[in-house]
């Protein structure tokens, strides 16, 4: 669990925060998130201003040669997402303490751009990712599956984490079913107002390909990462109960889900590692 959470008693304060939204969101996927982070006192919360059109941006370097030779590197692909973030810390002032929120690849394009904006990165005190995938397949058949076509790569090897600062949330709401589960549960739980088993089984190809297990079953993740892959090492992390998102991207406005399907910011989980983007009233150095 998190190293550096502190108890109820200590004195904490909350900088502004901003976020950055998962591949395909936008400001609005958050508004909940935001509304209940500024409840918590965080003098103000922004999301970067992505649009759908954005990230239409990144397609261009699907016809470069860095692309099939899994070369890209974070300047010039993701160009539009650093874009955004500028524009996010345009109110930030001088000696301003802020902390980072990456949701998804938002959680390794902050690291990328803590590193390519010095000046910006110096404002930083807390970076928190949830259900970032961190860290690529593990040696063997899906190792050489890169879906991010060496950007991962890149920023593992060039923008280090600093556990002092980085805490990782990674979701275990949903493992991948045993043949026992195929036979064993129902596809549809009323009290739940979900199908467990339905979660299990999307969850399959996307577990086997990040956790690069050779037994696919038993694996825990939030329905899209697996828990191993968003936790990096020897950084504070915390795993809670939860699925990957509470929207589902479109063309147009995102499909919110139900509320009977916890994500990252629903009310319960976000109380379990909301206080890791707080700091001691003291300001550390």
């Amino acid at each position: 669990m998190l190293a550096i959470l502190l108890n109820s008693a200590t004195a904490l304060t909350r900088p502004r925060v901003i976020i950055a939204p998962a591949q395909f969101g936008t400001p609005k996927d958050y508004d909940k998130l935001v509304s209940d982070l500024l409840q918590r006192g965080h003098p103000a919360v922004e999301v970067a201003p992505l649009s759908r059109f954005d990230w239409l941006r990144i397609v261009p370097s699907v016809f470069t040669k860095a692309f099939w030779l899994g070369e890209l590197r974070p300047a010039p692909t993701l160009r539009f997402y650093f874009e955004a973030l500028d524009e996010a810390f345009a109110d930030v002032g001088d000696g301003e303490d802020v902390a980072l929120l990456g949701h998804s690849i938002g959680g390794w394009v902050l690291r990328a751009y803590v590193a390519a904006r010095p000046g910006n990165g110096a404002k930083v005190r807390r970076l928190v990712t949830l259900g970032t995938p961190h860290n690529p397949p593990p040696s063997g058949f899906f190792s050489a599956i890169d879906q991010t076509r060496g950007l991962l790569s890149y920023i593992n090897a060039n923008c280090p984490p600093d556990p002092a600062v980085v805490t990782c949330v990674a979701g275990d709401a949903t493992w991948t079913p045993t043949i026992f589960d195929l036979f064993q549960r129902r596809p549809w739980e009323e009290a739940q107002r979900r199908s467990p088993l339905l979660e299990s089984l999307v969850s399959l190809p996307s577990y086997a390909v990040l956790a690069g297990s050779g037994d696919p079953f038993q694996i825990k993740g939030d329905g899209l990462i697996p828990v191993q892959t968003a936790l990096l090492a020897g950084c504070p992390s915390i795993v809670v109960d939860a699925h990957h998102a509470d929207f589902v991207p479109t063309a147009l406005e995102s499909i919110k889900l139900p509320e009977t399907y916890p994500w990252f910011g629903s009310d319960g989980v976000l109380d379990a590692w909301a206080d890791a983007l707080a700091m001691p009233l003291a300001k550390r150095p």
